[in-house]
């Protein structure tokens, strides 16, 4: 697979030079980066049991300027793919619904995301993608929590576990098209649709794209302002997938709420202190709600704080606590006996960058309830997350 995510990426590349383009105008257009993530987690105590893990992410990524190479205006073409190993630290030690690493998944390599994005209007101001995309790149995304190492403070657990292969997210992603339009100075929309079930659930390993009539859409739209004031974002999102859902029912009993899977979420990120003065502290607050009758959680709260050190320039150091609830819904109780109401995760950390190329992250995590089972204790886990990162380079 590694081999064919190389021939994808130079294929993609190489079919839109030009026949007598001049030498080193193809090459200049280019540009690449590349990526190393490793985690080294133990479940110290409660969960399914201890135990420890090495996971690892090889991330690599090209991309060529159209509007450089063929004076195309806005237009770039772009091609990543991963490299997983070490998966099932969730699964096997600790048994929590959130996955306590996010570069948690099946080992594989993968085609990640493939296709064209273009920026339009007046400065370019406006922009739209199309292909192979990850929604969370674009949609219920936040710079603050994304310092944390568990998954649930990327995209809110509400709308994670949703669809019958998740909504297009790492590790699998699906075939999509997203606009961005910028409708006011600081207000910005954006709307996408998406395959409605990414990949292939029988086969979590290989990057496939099966169009279904019956797999229907994944439809999302959220409203931002961002801003350089002390509220820096605010978003509000609703999300819904076409087809109907097998609602979540107890034996011989009639299914309540509706089978269309949807949900909506609201977030906000902000820095705290003078608008005239450094502001190291940096917070923000999310909600979500999904529908209950077919979803295992269907209200999510996530709250961080964390404190910037940016001196000296290149050794910026992050800390960070952040906080994560989410509420069992009364359907997957009443369809699945020894669950408790909620589920949360409490996560302690600190990121340092020790050099131009090497990132360390000591990281401390206290998940209660995991996986909403009555059967199992609250976990402590540990470890260390340490990224290299490759210099970007074009020729």
């Amino acid at each position: 697979m590694s081999k064919q995510l190389t021939l994808v990426a130079a294929g993609l590349c190489a079919a839109c030079a030009p026949a007598l383009a001049p030498a080193g105008d193809f090459a200049s257009s280019m540009s690449f980066e590349a990526g190393y993530t490793s985690d080294y987690f133990s479940n110290r105590r409660g969960g399914l049991g201890r135990g420890d893990r090495h996971l690892s992410n090889l991330d690599v990524a090209a991309t060529l300027d159209m509007e450089e190479l063929f004076d195309i205006r806005g237009l770039t073409l772009f091609v990543s793919g991963q490299s997983n190993a070490g998966g099932g630290l969730s699964e096997r030690f600790v048994g929590d619904s959130f996955a306590v690493s996010n570069i948690d998944a099946p080992a594989a390599a993968r085609l990640f995301e493939a296709g064209a994005a273009w920026s339009f209007g007046e400065d370019g101001k406006h922009a739209a993608r199309v292909g192979l995309l990850d929604l969370n790149a674009e949609f219920d995304a936040s710079d603050p929590r994304g310092l944390y190492i568990n998954s649930v403070f990327g995209i809110g657990q509400d709308f994670s576990q949703s669809g019958e292969n998740g909504p297009s997210i790492f590790p699998t992603t699906s075939l999509g098209m997203s606009v961005n339009l910028q409708i006011a100075p600081e207000w910005h929309w954006l709307s996408a649709a998406f395959d409605g079930v990414p990949g292939d659930p029988h086969q979590p390993k290989v990057t496939t794209v099966h169009l279904n009539h019956a797999d229907g859409l994944l439809l999302v739209s959220e409203l931002q302002r961002l801003s350089e004031g002390r509220v820096e974002k605010v978003a509000f999102g609703v999300w819904g997938y076409t087809q109907t859902t097998e609602p979540l029912v107890a034996e011989d009993a009639e299914p309540t709420g509706s089978t269309h899977n949807h949900g909506w979420y609201v977030s906000a990120d902000s820095r705290l202190g003078a608008l005239d003065e450094v502001r190291p502290w940096r917070t923000s607050l999310r909600v979500g709600h999904a529908e209950h009758s077919v979803n295992d959680c269907d209200w999510s709260v996530i709250g961080a704080l964390n404190y910037d050190v940016a001196r000296p320039p290149g050794r910026e150091q992050s800390f960070g606590i952040g906080a994560a609830w989410i509420k069992t819904s009364s359907a997957f109780r009443d369809s699945t006996a020894g669950l408790d109401d909620y589920e949360a995760a409490v996560e302690l950390t600190w990121r340092a960058t020790v050099t131009d190329w090497l990132t360390l992250q000591p990281d401390v995590q206290y998940i209660v309830n995991p996986g909403s089972q009555r059967s199992l204790r609250n976990a402590v886990v540990v470890g260390l997350r340490f990224e290299v990162a490759a210099p970007t380079f074009s020729w």
